[in-house]
Formats: C-alpha cells, sequence, structure tokens
C-alpha cells in the first residue's frame, strides 16, 4: 500500500491499496424520488417510488403496454438521462410486487401492480401488512420475459442492472437468509455500487450489463456481503491480534490516458510497520495505526505512440509514523477494511518547482469505494491478501475565477490507473535471534525487471528452491534453484517479443550470513545487496521485498518478493483432504502486445483424500489493455473450477501441480512451491505458456489452509 501520495496511485495508507477493477469509476448516483408514508383512517401505508433503467439494447422488451401516446410524446420531451452512462428509462413497463425464497425463486401471488411513467418513474403502495425486506421484490417484465428486479429496503428503489446483480449475489449465497437481513446493510451495499459510473455500450442488454458488473465491481460486493454475514467477536479476536505488525507487498498497475497515445506500467514495493489495537466505537472494533516505514518504493516505465519509453523511479527508505484508521475482526479473525468514495487533487507548490505556470493543479483522481478483508493464517500471526486499487484521473478548473485550478472536471477524464498488490502481514516477535530461524526453508521469489538503457526490456521471473539456515550462516546446494523467465522486447507496434528461458541456480554451492533482531527483522546478505524482511515469531515463514536500481538517472529496476517456508521431514501426505484460501497475483503477457494483470476472487483448492488432484475454485478477475498504449479495461470475469493434477509431494513439502488446457490452442499451467512444515501455509509460482509461445503467465500463490 502507498503512505506517500504517488500521483499515480491512489493515496493511501499502505494497508489500503485496493480495487475494484475500474478504470471506469467516477461518482454517479441512480437514485430514485423518496417515497411517502401516509395515513388514512389511523392506517399507515409505505409507498415506495424509484425509476427503471435499462440499457438501451433491451429497452423494447420491457415496454410491452406502450401507448401511441405515449411514444409521439418521448419524441417532443425525451427521457432524463440515466446517471449509469448509456441507461434509458423504461417507459409503459409493469411493475410487480412480489416476494420470493432464498434461491431467488417467487412464493405466492404478485401483491401488487403499477406501471411506469413516460420518464422509467414509478409508484406502488405496500399492501397492509407488508414491510420493507430483503426478500421483497420489484420486478419489471417485458413481454419477451426479460426482466429486471430490485429489493425493496428503502421507499426509494431503482430498478437497473446494478440493483439486479445486488440481488443476485445475496440469492447465490448459500449462507444467506434473505427475510432476515438488515435492510440498511443492503442499502448501504446498494448505494456504494451505485458510485461506480458504469458504461453500457450502445445495443448491450441485462446479461452483458450483468458481466460488466461482476468484472468490476464484483469482488466489492462480494466482500461486502462476506463482512454483512460474518460472526461478530466477542472481543477474543480483538485481543489476540493486538499488537505490533509488519508488512511486505509486491504491487503491479497499469495507467492509461483517453486519447490512448501514452500509458504505463507501474510497480510498487513497500514495507512497513503497524499497530492494531481494540476500539470501542460503535460501528468498529479494531484501529489500526501505521507506524514507521521502512521501505516505499515505486517505478513507472511509460511508452508512447512513437515507440518512445521512459523510466521513473523514486524511492524511500526511512519515513515517520501515519494516520489511524477503523478496521472491523469478525469471530474467526477477519479483518474488513471500508473506505468510502474520494476524490483529491494533484498537491502542487503553487508557483513552485512542480507548478511552474503558477495556475495549480493539473490533474485530479477519484476513487471508488472500498471493502477488503485480509485473513489470517491458522494461529493468527500471519495475515494474507491481494488489494486491488483503481482511480480515474481527470484535468482541473478554476471554479473561483482566482486563476488557480481548485477542483476536477468532470467533462475532461484524462485516464484509468488500475492497481494489484500481493500482501503478507507478521505479527512482531520478541526475544528472536539466529536460532529463531533455523533449518531448511522453502522459497518463491517473484521478480520483474524493467529496463530502459538500450532496449526497452521488462523481465518477469521466478524461482523456486530450498535455503538452509543454521547459526547466522545460509547455504545454497548446488543446482537449488528452479528460475522460470520471461523476457519481453518491443517488436512492430504494437506486438513484441517473448523469450522463455528455464535453468538452475547456482553454479556451485552458496554460503552467505543472515541476522535476525529480537523482532524478528531478518537482514540477508547475499553478497549484491542486503535483503530486509520479516520473520514470523514461531519461525515459520519469513516475508521480504527487494528493489535494486541502476544508473544516474535510474535506467534499471528490480522489484522482488521473497516468501520462504520452513520445511518438514514427513510431508508426502500432508496435502491430503486439505483445502487453502488462496490469494494469487498472476501477470500475463501476450506476442501481440497485450498485457493482463490478475487475482483470484474467493479463491479455494481443494486437495482429494491421497492429494492426488486439486480443485481449484474462484473468480479470475484483472485488467488488461491490447498494447502499451490501449486503453486498461476490466476483463470479463471468468469463473474457475478446474480440476489440476498433483505431480507430486516429496518428503520435505515441496509440491508440484499441473494442468493442461486445449481450449484454444494447448496452454499448460505449472505450479510449484512448498507446503509448510505446520501445513499452514502453500506458497507456490505459477507459470504458464502457450505451446506455441506466443502467451505466457508467471505469479505468486499464497495458501492459507482452512
Amino acid at each position: 500500500m502507498i503512505l506517500e501520495k504517488k500521483q499515480s496511485v491512489r493515496p493511501l495508507p499502505i494497508l489500503l491499496k485496493s480495487m475494484a477493477l475500474a478504470g471506469f469509476i467516477g461518482l454517479a448516483s441512480c437514485g430514485g424520488s423518496d417515497g411517502t408514508t401516509s395515513t388514512d383512517g389511523g392506517a399507515t401505508s409505505v409507498t415506495v417510488t424509484g425509476k427503471a433503467e435499462s440499457p438501451s439494447g433491451e429497452i423494447a422488451q420491457f415496454e410491452d403496454n406502450k401507448s401511441y401516446l405515449v411514444a409521439s410524446v418521448e419524441t417532443i420531451f425525451p427521457g432524463a438521462v440515466a446517471g449509469i452512462t448509456g441507461l434509458q428509462p423504461v417507459t409503459g413497463a409493469t411493475v410487480e410486487l412480489i416476494r420470493i425464497d432464498d434461491d431467488g425463486n417467487q412464493v405466492g401471488d404478485v401483491l401488487a401492480t403499477t406501471s411506469t411513467s413516460i420518464t422509467g418513474d414509478y409508484s406502488l403502495a405496500l399492501p397492509t401488512g407488508v414491510s420493507l425486506a430483503g426478500n421483497l421484490i420489484v420486478r419489471i417484465t417485458g413481454n419477451s420475459g426479460a426482466s429486471m428486479s430490485a429489493m425493496v429496503v428503502d421507499q426509494a428503489v431503482d430498478i437497473n442492472p446494478i440493483s439486479q446483480f445486488v440481488l443476485d449475489k445475496f440469492v447465490d449465497d448459500d449462507n444467506l437468509v434473505l427475510a432476515d437481513l438488515a435492510v440498511n446493510e443492503v442499502v448501504a451495499l446498494s448505494g456504494r455500487v451505485e458510485e461506480f459510473d458504469l458504461t453500457a455500450a450502445p445495443g448491450s442488454n441485462i446479461s452483458t450489463m450483468l458481466a460488466q458488473l461482476e468484472a468490476e465491481v464484483g469482488q466489492f460486493v462480494d466482500n461486502e456481503i462476506a463482512v454483512i454475514e460474518s460472526t461478530p467477536d466477542d472481543g477474543t479476536a480483538v485481543a489476540a491480534v493486538a499488537g505490533k505488525w509488519h508488512s511486505v507487498e509486491f504491487g503491479v498497475s497499469l495507467h492509461d490516458n483517453e486519447s490512448e497515445d501514452f500509458g504505463t506500467f507501474g510497480l510498487d514495493v513497500l514495507s512497513e510497520e503497524f499497530v492494531f489495537a481494540s476500539s470501542s466505537a460503535a460501528d468498529h472494533n479494531l484501529s489500526i495505526s501505521i507506524g514507521p516505514l521502512l521501505l516505499d518504493t515505486f517505478t513507472n516505465f511509460s511508452v508512447d505512440n512513437f515507440g518512445n519509453t521512459n523510466l521513473f523511479h523514486q524511492i524511500e527508505l526511512t519515513g515517520d509514523a501515519g494516520e489511524s484508521f477503523p478496521a472491523t475482526i469478525d469471530a474467526d479473525g477477519n479483518i474488513s477494511l471500508s473506505f468510502d468514495f474520494e476524490e483529491e487533487l494533484q498537491t502542487v507548490n503553487v508557483g513552485g518547482a512542480n507548478d511552474p505556470e503558477g495556475d495549480g493543479p493539473d490533474f485530479g483522481w477519484r476513487y471508488p469505494p472500498i471493502t477488503e478483508i485480509i485473513s489470517p493464517v491458522m494461529g493468527g500471526d500471519i495475515y494474507a491478501t491481494i488489494f486491488n486499487d483503481a482511480g480515474v484521473r481527470y484535468e482541473t478548473i478554476d471554479t473561483n475565477g482566482d486563476g488557480v485550478k481548485d477542483a476536477i472536471d468532470p467533462a475532461k477524464k484524462d485516464g484509468d490507473e488500475v492497481f494489484f498488490g500481493l500482501n503478507l502481514f507478521v505479527k512482531e516477535g520478541s526475544g528472536m535471534d539466529v536460532n529463531s530461524i533455523s533449518g531448511d526453508f522453502g522459497a518463491v521469489f517473484l521478480n520483474i525487471n524493467v529496463n530502459n538503457a538500450t532496449t526497452p526490456t521488462a523481465v518477469f521471473d521466478s524461482t523456486v528452491g530450498v535455503v538452509n539456515f543454521n547459526s547466522g550462516m545460509a547455504s545454497l546446494a548446488t543446482d537449488a534453484f528452479n528460475v522460470r523467465e520471461i523476457t519481453r522486447t518491443p517488436a512492430t507496434l504494437p506486438t513484441v517479443n517473448l523469450t522463455h528461458v528455464q535453468s538452475t541456480e547456482p553454479a556451485s554451492s552458496e554460503t552467505f550470513p543472515y541476522t535476525v533482531s529480537a523482532t524478528g527483522l531478518v537482514t540477508i546478505d547475499p553478497g549484491v545487496d542486503a535483503i530486509e524482511g520479516y520473520a514470523s515469531r514461531d519461525g515459520s515463514l519469513m516475508a521480504f521485498v527487494d528493489v535494486e536500481s541502476i544508473g544516474s538517472p535510474v535506467n534499471n529496476v528490480n522489484n522482488e518478493m521473497l516468501v520462504f517456508v520452513k520445511l518438514g521431514e514427513t510431508m508426502t501426505n500432508a496435502l491430503d483432504g486439505a483445502s487453502y484460501r488462496l490469494y494469487m497475483l498472476l501477470l500475463n503477457g501476450s506476442a501481440s502486445g497485450e498485457t493482463e494483470i490478475l487475482s483470484l476472487g474467493n479463491g479455494l483448492a481443494s486437495f482429494n483424500a491421497d492429494a492426488s488432484s486439486v480443485t481449484m475454485t474462484g473468480v479470475i478477475r484483472g485488467v488488461m489493455r491490447a498494447s502499451d498504449i490501449a486503453a486498461v479495461e476490466a476483463i470479463a470475469a471468468d469463473a474457475l473450477n478446474e480440476v489440476f493434477t498433483v505431480d507430486s509431494v516429496a518428503a520435505n513439502g515441496e509440491v508440484s501441480i499441473s494442468l493442461t488446457d486445449s481450449t484454444d490452442g494447448v496452454f499448460t499451467t505449472t505450479l510449484k512451491g512448498f507446503v509448510s512444515a505446520d501445513s499452514k501455509l502453500l506458497i507456490l509460482r505459477n507459470y504458464g505458456a502457450q505451446d506455441d509461445g506466443t502467451s505466457y503467465d508467471m505469479g505468486m500463490i499464497i495458501g492459507v489452509r482452512q
């Protein structure tokens, strides 16, 4: 996460680098008009009002009773412009009030009906004895059978793809009883989703809009629902998590601009300290304070439409303690973080070095609301997560005529910025020394190198191997490390050249010193540059990030995340019947010039009884751009449900897993890494290759035992 405001990624504390897969985000609300409550002879009736809106490609299917008069009037007085770009009011549609069961099926008869007006508005009085509830639905249905629904949890209820998407998410959750949902929580969730400014393409329909919502806000809604259904903590989890923590993060981002003549590939590497403390606030039970910064680096590799490249790099090695922010921990130790939509301007000193014109900031950003969940490793001293974040960049405007631009101009969008970060948090130890880290450790390293010295080059590589730690000296056997490396160089725009190398290291055995402080700070000195990270209190895990920059000005930057787990000696059956929650950061490069950043939402690895196979499930979400200067786009969410072959589980916990997919050519995915001696952690390198060499994956997966 970012502590400083870098003006290219979300300026939030380290713990807040998250995303809801945008490049499409701004402040837009589709709220309907206020409902009314009236009395008649002492009886109170509730009237629900709202607006029905649909993608233009499906309007005709809903307008099942539009009269000639209405159609004629619309040509003179068109309906209001919808808040979600591309939606149009649905006129002359029948609105039905119904109840549904937890599977989304109608229960009983239609309770009441009405129709939408020329502007898509409707008003419907709830029958006597019917109250707002999660299983009470308003639905519009057209002659073709197309329908959209919304949960009646407020007196202002709009019917549109967002309302349908939120309802579907609740229905799809097997653990929820719709009738028991707190209506205020559903209202709050729906309102936060409406702050994502989605665009319905011309001719799109409900299905395509729902798919777009899943891609761009699906993980956000999943996390919000997980918070709603979690079991509150009785104080035990707060007490267990209280104390000082250390984090490491490896982040990757894509940026674009509206003219599609410029794009950047960003890298973040961070390490920071946190303090978790109990809170007595009404709306949260945990307070998180940011402590001293250990390492904060940011690298931007940019390309324009003429093929010109530039490498920007900044690094901060120390920093003061920062702000505090609220969080909530549930009975299972899951920590949730929620932040509202926000807007900020570029930080400049008017008339200073970064504003020579003296007219104030040139850019501002809007960021979507965030809900992220970080989950504990069994025992609670280690947490893991993927943080996603995004922002939309705008030009600025002078609103008060003083010659200084002071606000975002929402009519002048300038670009999108989307970030993914893999994070580990370890609780600080006490009384530790070099003997706290002892024995064989399985290691997985993820490395990205960007080089602009001569030919612009990006190298994505990952190393898997075993390191022995013994009384302050670490050692590597000959060929102890397996290395997979993908090199990306420019070809004829927009295509690129991709080459792959597999190798082993080192050529001969090596030794190098390491130190461990009383609090668990581990320093490894491999003879090139010292690497600092933190060990867990029980010595079962070490996590590091490392950055090396070369040149003046910098023209070559190497960024790396290193994770070590303590190995066992009798681990061949450690994965039998086991399941792991998965946190994945994956990059894909194609010879066509396409770049993808992917994560796995709700990822789960379920091994069969003898661990001969493992079923991987979840939702693959991410962003892509077709070339180095193309627009950043959300990738259509893709449900993962694949059975991988477990090729081997060695006695020391080394694991090899594979899958060959022949759907579109032959693409082989190999997962290689280690299960820890206590079987609580699974660390894997994800390497994938198209058989013709036109597409490669490289990434890291952290699995947390369930």
